[in-house]
């Protein structure tokens, strides 16, 4: 049989799942995608901040990715004082070692994202199978610069239609994010991916809105999702997904680290780590 953690799998975005004490005040934060479900590479939470709701003062050793997913928030850049303001559909790449935080605005605000690959360090209070960390890949070594900087999903700076026809790269290699990539993607009923495979990043995808299926065509199975779940394929699983249940598929995601092959393919990064190919 084959392990969950070597297949493609959905996840949910789960209220009752276990809390992150990364909340100061007003809101409360819960894992999504962690370690503790053997995904190591990106780490999903999600923030549910209350008007004024605040976190606590955070810092990684890796780059870490957000997206505000309804409100607004503001950012602080503890590391270079700076304060910088989220709008809905607005994403925050954070560089390695930056300490910083999160304070919603009057109407509150949802926030998805964390660091890529996990800290583990945030669940020491949660009891779960601890794992090797997996090797670093081919290409890692390239750091990101500290601070934070914002983008939008309505400005990307690439588009990728092997993924769909409005698939937009918003924080990824292109931009200077290595390990923590957020794509956004809005496939349209009847649109299907190319068959493809990550051979050192997990793929990991976020539904905002919509319905549709992916195929592990690694292990010959098709999984249904909906908004609200998160499709997460393992290293070197081939997959694909398809907008075949008469609905879009409005998404955050993608590989996690960047998948350097892929984006050479696509025409987007000639320079290639030579290890990659």
């Amino acid at each position: 049989m084959v392990a969950e953690r070597d297949r493609v799998r959905i996840l949910r975005d789960d209220e009752d799942a276990p809390e992150l004490p990364i909340v100061e005040h007003g809101g409360r934060a819960w894992v999504v995608v962690w370690p503790g479900l053997d995904a190591h590479l990106r780490s999903i939470h999600h923030i549910s901040l209350e008007p004024g709701g605040r976190t606590v003062q955070l810092e990684h050793p890796m780059e870490s990715v957000y997206y505000a997913m309804s409100g607004s928030v503001a950012a602080s850049d503890r590391s270079f004082d700076r304060r910088l303001e989220l709008s809905t559909g607005a994403m925050a790449h954070i560089g390695a070692d930056t300490r910083y935080e999160f304070e919603a605005g009057p109407d509150g605000a949802e926030l998805i994202g964390g660091p890529c690959p996990a800290d583990e360090r945030l669940y020491s209070h949660l009891e779960y199978e601890r794992r090797p960390h997996p090797p670093q890949p081919a290409g890692g070594d390239r750091v990101a610069a500290r601070g934070i900087r914002i983008f939008h999903r309505d400005q990307p700076t690439a588009v990728v239609p092997m993924i769909a026809r409005d698939a937009r790269l918003i924080v990824w290699a292109g931009v200077g994010a290595y390990t923590a990539n957020m794509n956004y993607v809005d496939m349209q009923a009847g649109e299907r991916n190319k068959d493809h495979v990550h051979p050192e990043s997990e793929d990991t995808i976020y539904v905002l809105d919509g319905k549709g299926s992916v195929e592990d065509l690694t292990n010959d199975v098709r999984l249904e999702f909906e908004a609200g779940d998160v499709v997460h394929a393992p290293v070197g699983v081939w997959h694909a997904v398809s907008g075949d249940r008469d609905d879009h598929i409005e998404s955050v995601g993608g590989p996690c680290p960047a998948d350097w092959n892929m984006l050479r393919i696509a025409g987007l990064m000639p320079d290639m780590p030579r290890t990659q190919e």
